[in-house]
C-alpha cells in the first residue's frame, strides 16, 4: 500500500482576521488536492506562533524567520514528509533547508522556474512597489532574472486583496494584458494571497482572446513538494549543510 504523504502548508505569518478567509481558501485547497490524488497526499494548513500579520518587506521577513525555522523544525519531527513555505519572498527557505533533511519548497522558486519552462519569457505581477526589489533579488538569485519580462504593481497590500476580489482580478487582467504587450508569455501571480483569483482571472483574459497561463504559486509549491517527495529527493546537503553547533544565545528558543 502507497504511503500518504504529508505536506505541510505553513503560511508564515501569525494568525489574524485579515487572513481568516485565505486560511479558509487553503483548507478548500487541501481537499481538492487529497481528492485529485485519490487520497495520497495530506495537505495540512499553519501559521507561526509570533511575527507580523503579513510580509511586505525584508523587515518582515527576518522578524518572522526564527519562527518559520521553528515550524519547519517542528514538522519534519511530526512526521511531514516536505514543507512549502507560502509566501512568494520565499523567506528563510536557506536557513530552513540547513535545518531539515525533508524538501523545502519556496512559492517563488517553483511557481518562477515553471513560468520558465513553459514560457522562456514571463511575467510578474506584483502587489506593492516595495516588494519589487525583494523579487528582483530573488530571480537574480535562482539565476532567471533573463526569463523576466516585467513586474507589474497592482498597488493592493496582502491583506486587502480578499476585501475586494472582484478589483483584484480586473488589476490583475490588465496588468496581464500589459505584460502581454511587453513580450510575456506567462503571468507569475506575485503573492500566494491572490491564489483564490487565479482560475477567474484565467477565464477573464480567455473571453479577451489572450491564452496565456497565469500561475499560481502556492499550488505550484505544492506540487513540486508532491513531486520531490515522490522521487525521493530533496535538496542537497552540501549546498545546504547543517549549522555547526556552537553557542548561539537568544531570547527566543533556537530550532537546533
Amino acid at each position: 500500500m502507497t504511503r500518504m504523504i504529508k505536506i505541510l502548508d505553513l503560511v508564515p505569518v501569525i494568525y489574524t482576521e485579515g487572513i481568516r478567509g485565505a486560511i479558509e481558501d487553503r483548507k478548500v485547497l487541501a481537499q481538492k488536492i487529497y481528492e485529485e490524488t485519490n487520497g495520497l497526499v495530506k495537505l495540512d494548513v499553519d501559521v507561526i506562533n509570533y511575527g507580523t500579520a503579513s510580509i511586505e518587506s525584508a523587515y518582515d521577513e527576518y522578524i518572522n524567520a526564527p519562527y518559520i525555522l521553528q515550524k519547519v523544525k517542528w514538522a519534519e519531527k511530526e512526521g511531514y514528509g516536505a514543507v512549502v513555505i507560502d509566501c512568494f519572498g520565499d523567506p528563510a527557505i536557506d536557513a530552513a533547508r540547513e535545518i531539515v533533511n525533508i524538501p523545502i519548497i519556496g512559492a517563488n522558486h517553483a511557481s518562477t522556474f515553471l513560468a520558465a519552462q513553459i514560457a522562456q519569457r514571463f511575467s510578474i505581477i506584483n502587489i506593492l512597489p516595495e516588494t519589487e526589489p525583494l523579487i528582483i533579488a530573488l530571480l537574480r538569485k535562482y539565476g532567471l532574472i533573463h526569463h523576466l519580462v516585467s513586474i507589474e504593481t497592482i498597488h493592493i497590500p496582502v491583506l486587502e486583496l480578499e476585501k475586494e476580489p472582484e478589483k483584484v482580478v480586473e488589476k490583475v487582467v490588465e496588468a496581464s494584458i500589459n505584460a502581454h504587450r511587453k513580450g510575456a508569455y506567462a503571468i507569475v501571480l506575485g503573492c500566494t494571497g491572490m491564489s483564490f483569483i487565479a482560475e477567474q482571472a484565467q477565464k477573464k483574459l480567455a473571453e479577451k482572446g489572450l491564452e496565456m497561463p497565469i500561475i499560481e504559486p502556492l499550488r505550484a509549491a505544492i506540487y513540486v513538494a508532491i513531486s520531490w517527495v515522490l522521487m525521493g529527493v530533496r535538496h542537497s546537503k552540501g549546498a545546504y549543510p547543517t549549522p555547526r553547533i556552537k553557542i548561539r544565545k537568544t531570547e527566543f528558543t533556537l530550532p537546533i
